[in-house]
């Protein structure tokens, strides 16, 4: 990890590399594995200016710790090693643009797919990204969208033979709550989209399509979107000259055995119209009803907390509100099988409540199972009352025995939308990773409330496995 922030955080260098060692520091506690001392370089020397002697010799002695006891084989530890990061050597590779912190892109993982180049200018999402994946960093692109295109010749090696590319731009200008972004086009009657900051980044991606031309390509976006699904197509076949077939999906992951509601807008396009044809006659095969699974089934097994006991001390952790990385067994029911891939995991990430206050937590012990704001028992303690109309959702408790509401990036503010349905608390970042199908052993980097926003921004990975299973059918 060093040389993410070597890179990414030039000016933070040292403070993040300071971080890094209390963090190493501290799993070596939980594996009961001393330090050891070393003069041989375990770390590139050009560290040392930044670092200073202490801090660069403190972590030169842990890495070389780590090597001496086998962390290339421990399933924690070995993800700080850069020797781990590889060139991506598949015939089945793709390209992951506003990746985020990656959901999308381990669906197609799982499904054999293999990274070969992630975009995006969120960096503690990116970090997260490098952390979890094997990819060298060399082929990671921190930075605006417009220009990579704009300086495509110099990245385009890194996309040679990329079969698929995927991504989601940013979504606020097809947002339902973004009415006035639409204009209805006098000959066709056609809703077409104005074009601001937010919609530009969309024009990007389809540019990239055009430049790349990979075998498929998947977009995913808000359900908002499809009204303009004509002028996307039109202005995909514009940069393509016609190459592509489409198929614009409205999906809820709910009716794929995912313990939550989210409907969302994916758009398939690919070379081959047959092919195409045949994708979209199955993914509707593949349609249930309800998920068999609830949001019981994603909080299994996890220990009890409550709240950070300290309003302005978001870094603090406790057995009493939760830790970054805890080691921990984790029980697992037929659900987290299926997220985890039958894997053990030993260590349990992210699982931490942030603060609140006293009226907060007695409307998350006073309030039922679904129910929000409005409900009688908590009408004294809430804040909002001559403003119900506008706050009805200001709190709302979750029911255990029916899937979870829409995870979104609105948990980085506060949880209240999401209450726990036995404890007084917000869902953690961990379980709401569950609910987005992330497996246990997947570690958000940064804040509490970096943990909040990457997990409400991704791709379900169940939803995203779902996809790119029967596109790779194509190829076996």
């Amino acid at each position: 990890m060093l040389e993410f922030y070597y890179t990414y955080h030039p000016k933070n260098f040292k403070t993040k590399a300071k971080q890094l060692a209390a963090e190493l520091l501290s799993i070596f506690k939980n594996e009961k594995i001393k330090l050891e001392s070393t003069e041989i370089e375990n770390i590139p020397q050009k560290y040392f200016s930044l670092l200073g002697n202490d801090l660069f010799t403190r972590l030169n002695n842990i890495y070389y710790t780590i090597r001496q006891n086998n962390g290339i084989n421990h399933s924690l530890l070995k993800k700080y090693l850069p020797e781990l990061k590889q060139e991506p050597i598949s015939d089945f590779l793709f390209a992951d643009f506003f990746s985020g912190a990656g959901g999308l892109s381990q669906g197609l993982i799982n499904t054999g797919f293999q990274p070969a180049f992630v975009n995006d200018n969120y960096t503690t999402a990116l970090e997260t990204y490098y952390f979890n994946h094997t990819l060298q960093l060399s082929h990671f692109f921190n930075g605006d969208i417009k220009e990579l295109v704009e300086n495509f010749d110099g990245y385009k090696h890194l996309f040679k033979g990329v079969k698929i590319i995927c991504g989601g731009p940013p979504c606020q200008g097809f947002s339902t709550a973004n009415r006035w972004n639409f204009e209805i086009e006098k000959k066709t009657k056609e809703k077409r989209f104005i074009e601001d900051e937010r919609n530009v980044l969309y024009k990007y991606f389809v540019k990239l399509i055009g430049l790349i031309k990979p075998d498929f390509f998947i977009m995913e976006n808000v359900k908002g979107m499809m009204r303009v699904e004509k002028q996307i197509e039109e202005d995909i076949q514009k940069e393509t000259k016609h190459e592509y077939s489409f198929i614009p999906l409205e999906l809820d992951a709910q009716n794929f055995n995912i313990p939550q509601s989210r409907k969302r807008y994916i758009l398939v396009g690919g070379k081959n119209f047959m092919f195409i044809k045949l994708f979209e006659s199955i993914i509707k095969e593949k349609k249930n009803g309800m998920s068999k699974y609830k949001l019981a089934d994603a909080l299994y097994g996890l220990p009890v907390i409550g709240t950070n006991p300290f309003k302005l001390k978001s870094e603090f952790e406790s057995d009493r509100n939760g830790y970054a990385i805890r080691k921990f067994k984790i029980e697992q029911n037929e659900f987290l099988e299926g997220i985890n891939g039958k894997r053990q995991i030993d260590y349990l990430f992210n699982h931490k409540s942030r603060y609140n206050n006293e009226n907060d937590l007695e409307i998350f012990r006073t309030l039922p199972e679904g129910e929000n704001s409005l409900h009688p028992s908590v009408q004294k303690l809430s804040n909002y009352n001559n403003r119900n109309h506008i706050f009805k959702d200001k709190y709302y408790k979750l029911k255990q025995n029916e899937v979870s509401k829409t995870i979104t990036s609105h948990m980085k503010y506060d949880c209240h939308m999401y209450i726990h349905p036995t404890q007084a608390r917000g869902l953690s970042p961990r379980e709401a990773a569950r609910i987005q199908t992330f497996p246990d052993d997947y570690v958000f980097r940064g804040s509490l409330n970096d943990w909040y926003k990457q997990i409400g921004n991704a791709v379900p990975v169940k939803l995203a496995e779902v996809i790119s299973s029967e596109l790779m059918k194509y190829y076996t």
